[in-house]
């Protein structure tokens, strides 16, 4: 019987690709949800999904899409993100880009002004090269081949060294409960320190990391000053992001 049980959230988890406690509760009214909770602790110790914060997602939305691959997903929607971004950024100071494909959209449109330059995608300071003015500086550390993104010792204790003015910073996942989540604790740490650096945080995310969880949390939205989207917000997202004090472009 709790082979049956297993497998049925299992399936039910797969299917939808993550899904909160409580649903999966539901699913079995009259199991308690301690037994619930061995269940989906047993599922994620045979690796067949894996627990995080108010639920449960799939074992195959572990690894995040190839940076190729997300690079031409929701195209339009990245640079409508960029231009509104690209409005934040003043002469003077300084950014900090991270990995990712929307900030390298950003960097794309960058305008060629005096202002000191930080981040942690090689691409990214590579596409930054053709300008003239500004300072680029990539923060050293190891490579991620899959999103070209650096993380580590040596990229936190660089981070460590600076003060940014204004942060733009890549969204893998939101979920209310779970926060601003990504797929690899290297990079949620780089992420968080630099959240702790800036006195302007901007975290760019499409509509569709919305409700999504990565196992990784780097962030809650109190954390951040701006949100950019390209779409329509929830009303619960909306009235959240007020009354911690954020603004949503």
């Amino acid at each position: 019987m709790n082979e049956i049980r297993r497998q049925k959230i299992k399936k039910y988890i797969d299917q939808s690709g993550i899904a909160s406690i409580k649903l999966i509760c539901g699913l079995f009214p009259d199991i308690s949800s301690m037994t619930i909770h061995r269940d989906l602790d047993y599922l994620q110790e045979t690796g067949q999904i894996v627990r995080v914060r108010g639920g449960a997602m799939s074992a195959s939305l572990i690894t995040e899409p190839k940076f190729e691959a997300r690079d031409s997903e929701n195209r339009i929607h990245k640079q409508a993100i960029a231009k509104k971004a690209v409005s934040l950024i003043k002469p003077g100071g300084s950014v900090f880009f991270d990995a990712g494909t929307t900030t390298t959209a950003l960097a794309k449109i960058m305008p060629d002004i005096d202002i000191k330059i930080f981040t942690t995608a090689p691409n990214i300071a590579l596409e930054l090269m053709h300008l003239k003015i500004p300072t680029i500086n990539l923060c050293g550390g190891s490579l991620n081949r899959a999103n070209l993104a650096l993380s580590g010792s040596f990229t936190l204790d660089m981070l460590e060294k600076i003060n940014i003015d204004t942060a733009f910073l890549g969204v893998s996942g939101y979920d209310e409960m779970s926060g601003f989540t990504t797929g690899q604790e290297s990079e949620a740490k780089v992420k968080s320190l630099v959240l702790k650096k800036s006195r302007t945080t901007v975290a760019m995310m499409d509509s569709t990391k919305v409700s999504r969880i990565l196992p990784f949390t780097f962030g809650t939205l109190a954390e951040f000053t701006h949100v950019i989207v390209d779409g329509e917000l929830s009303p619960e997202f909306v009235q959240k992001a007020a009354k911690c004090g954020v603004k949503i472009i």
